[in-house]
């Protein structure tokens, strides 16, 4: 990382003349008030995605389970309604929620954000979810019902492993969005204490200065997890979205 004195050298250059890791101690750093922010900020992303991805696949999973084997009256009319939500902006209910989150006294907290989370990333779960469970032979679950397996022993056990790499890529696709979440914990979480990495980071920049160098090492140290993340998983995430989209 360069000096912050090289970051205004014209004419630009590529290869950094001098090097520092100033930037990435003070993020690092709990004793720091930057470091102190960036790492709640961390962990804040870290309680909102991970929550946002468990739930989200807890609710999805019986739901698209009921819309793939289940019939009955307007199924089709009820999921095509929930897949049409997909094109609906955030932008139209973000008064709606805002209000009530503040009936109800949720406002800046972990578990009303991740709700929101949970209702823009359901969707598209249950679309993902859907396709694969519609592509696994029934005579498996029949033959599971014989034995005495009702249908949330069904699903735990059977359908589960067997669209094991649809549910890795519906894991991977809601904790990346939630990850990256702007808007909506902006407009939810004001306070710090429920503030993820993406609405910290923006505050290293006031109305009279930017410290470039502080938020590039913050972006590159936020943007690590979901990385790892898809480069340890990337197999089972094509297998899950391509077999899904083929079947």
């Amino acid at each position: 990382v360069s000096k912050p004195s090289d970051l205004r050298i014209k004419p630009v250059s590529l290869i950094p003349r001098s090097f520092s890791l100033d930037n990435f101690i003070g993020l690092l750093s709990p004793s720091s008030p930057t470091g102190a922010s960036f790492l709640l900020g961390f962990t804040n992303s870290v309680i909102q995605a991970t929550g946002t991805t468990l739930v989200t696949l807890l609710i999805a999973l019986p739901a698209s389970y009921a819309f793939a084997r289940v019939n009955f009256r307007g199924s089709t009319l009820v999921l095509s309604v929930i897949t049409a939500t997909l094109a609906i902006p955030v932008y139209l209910v973000l008064i709606p929620l805002f209000q009530l989150g503040a009936a109800t006294a949720q406002l800046n907290t972990q578990q009303f954000v991740i709700l929101v989370l949970v209702s823009a990333s359901l969707p598209l779960a249950i679309w993902i979810l859907r396709s694969h469970i519609a592509s696994l032979p029934q005579d498996i679950e029949a033959a599971a019902r014989l034995d005495g397996a009702n249908t949330f022993v069904l699903i735990r056990c059977i359908i589960g492993p067997l669209i094991a790499p649809g549910l890795v890529a519906a894991a991977i696709v809601v904790f990346l969005g939630a990850w990256g979440a702007f808007l909506i914990p902006l407009v939810y979480a004001g306070t710090q204490g429920a503030q993820p990495l993406t609405v910290v980071i923006p505050t290293y920049a006031t109305q009279f200065a930017s410290n470039y160098g502080l938020k590039a090492a913050a972006g590159l140290l936020a943007v690590l997890p979901p990385l790892l993340l898809v480069v340890l998983l990337r197999r089972h995430l094509l297998a899950g979205l391509i077999s899904g989209a083929i079947k």
